[in-house]
């Protein structure tokens, strides 16, 4: 739980209840949840952001969320080989948190996949890799 004057402190609490009905007029679900206090920083009525954490999976593969394309036989991500040619894969979704999407099947720890330019990509053809400005993940540029 955080408050919204103060993303960065967030409190881990227990939900309590779920009420198993969704109001029509707001399209909201009723929860409780038990927190600590500390500070005297909730009072009833008080807005505040909640994420609901359902499962955890661990070792989970992890990919940009604009990764997977879709076609009539389902998801697919394009995955670039040591060579910078490129493979098309089946891939099964789990569920997405932020800008990451889970890979159940298809796509192993460490492989690259094509994130921009998906439409200029033909498999078997070769890529350009683009390092990313930031320290974060590679990216790839799906481009001939």
């Amino acid at each position: 739980m955080r408050l919204p004057d103060n993303p960065e402190n967030s409190v881990t609490g227990q939900l309590t209840f779920l009420n198993n009905a969704v109001e029509n007029a707001t399209g909201t679900v009723n929860l409780r949840a038990t927190i600590p206090n500390e500070g005297h920083r909730f009072w009833p009525g008080r807005f505040v952001n909640i994420r609901l954490v359902l499962s955890t999976i661990h070792g989970a593969v992890l990919v940009p969320a604009n990764a997977p394309q879709m076609s009539g036989k389902g998801s697919f991500v394009y995955v670039v080989k040591q060579d910078s040619t490129v493979e098309q894969r089946q891939v099964s979704l789990g569920q997405r948190q932020g800008d990451l999407i889970v890979v159940e099947k298809g796509v192993e720890a460490g492989e690259r996949v094509v994130t921009n330019g998906q439409l200029g990509v033909t498999p078997g053809g070769k890529v350009r890799i683009d390092q990313p400005r930031d320290a974060g993940s590679p990216s790839t540029n799906g481009t001939k």
